[in-house]
């Protein structure tokens, strides 16, 4: 696996640093003399940003063996890793097996590499065809999958995208030296008109109903239990008609117990009903024949009195 990966990161190199054909690329040895000192003095004022860039240039115009070393060296300083580590291979494919920087560089790099962490990408079984991924704002291919690709430590945004899905994103954290693997695959399939296919408010609004309805039975199951127990005190407080204040004041609760019971019922006829209507008349592909059913068989079980399983299958 590591020769595999040495070898997709040489050819990865050769692609990305050097064009296609050499006479699409400036070649410019003076300039590139003049950015690459001016990095140099960069480099010594610690702006590893801008020392960056002007070795980047001075290589694009004069593909020399020691800016390339400076670029990797360079690199590592703003906690590139992963750019040093490839930087520090490309290096290694120019120079010549007899050059005596030959050994700098593999100590370099193998340096480097000690502080890299490594992700592997899978796809998910059943993940749809054509599936692609970034990694962080790198774009990697179908091959990718299945290849240890390393990373600096950190936490890093992994991004899938497929044909008629929408980009779906997973957030990774790696430590130094860690080798992980990540299972992934696409975000929810688009209609024909490009807009998610998502589930429509009616499966949200009908489980809330149910909720409502849920709490009604509460309420109607809690105060007509405490109704009888009230009545009674109400024939205390007020025999023949004439009320104490103690009867006064059973009265005036029989009567918002009363008024809770009712209300309580409602709520749940209503909400029941709601809930139920707009959860069975979903659209095919929105709901789950099993799971409609059985929050058919869940409702019905709560309206006889138990009202203990109302959001058990939802």
């Amino acid at each position: 696996m590591r020769n595999l990966l040495l070898v997709v990161v040489v050819l990865f190199s050769v692609v990305v640093f050097f064009p296609a054909k050499a006479g699409a690329q400036s070649s410019d040895p003076a300039a590139a003399e003049a950015l690459f000192q001016n990095g140099r003095d960069a480099m010594e004022r610690e702006d590893f940003d801008a020392a960056c860039q002007m070795f980047e240039e001075s290589f694009s115009l004069d593909p020399a063996v020691g800016t390339v070393m400076n670029l990797a060296v360079c690199e590592e300083k703003r906690g590139h890793l992963a750019r040093s580590w490839e930087r520090w291979h490309q290096a290694l494919g120019l120079l010549s097996e007899d050059d005596e920087r030959v050994s700098y560089a593999v100590i370099q790099m193998e340096a480097v590499e000690g502080r890299l962490a490594y992700l592997t990408i899978v796809a998910e079984e059943g993940a749809p065809p054509g599936l692609t991924f970034r990694r962080d704002d790198v774009v990697r291919g179908g091959a990718s999958f299945g290849l240890e690709l390393p990373l600096d430590p950190g936490k890093h945004v992994i991004t899938v995208e497929s044909p008629g899905h929408e980009p779906k994103r997973y957030a990774v954290a790696l430590e130094v030296g860690e080798r992980k693997e990540l299972a992934v695959t696409a975000g929810r399939p688009l209609d024909a008109s490009g807009a998610s296919a998502d589930p429509s408010p009616r499966k949200t609004i009908g489980i809330v109903a149910l909720g409502v309805g849920a709490v009604g039975l509460g309420m109607a199951i809690t105060t007509g239990v405490l109704l009888p127990g009230q009545h009674e005190k109400v024939e205390q407080g007020c025999p023949a008609k004439s009320c104490s204040e103690e009867g006064l004041q059973a009265v005036s609760r029989a009567k918002t117990l009363l008024a809770m019971n009712t209300a309580g019922w409602i709520a749940t006829g209503i909400g029941a009903a709601a809930g139920i209507t707009l959860l069975l008349t979903l659209p095919k592909n929105e709901q789950s024949p099993t799971r409609a059913s059985a929050g058919a068989r869940t409702v019905g079980v709560a309206l006889l009195g138990t009202g203990v399983r109302v959001f058990g299958d939802f």
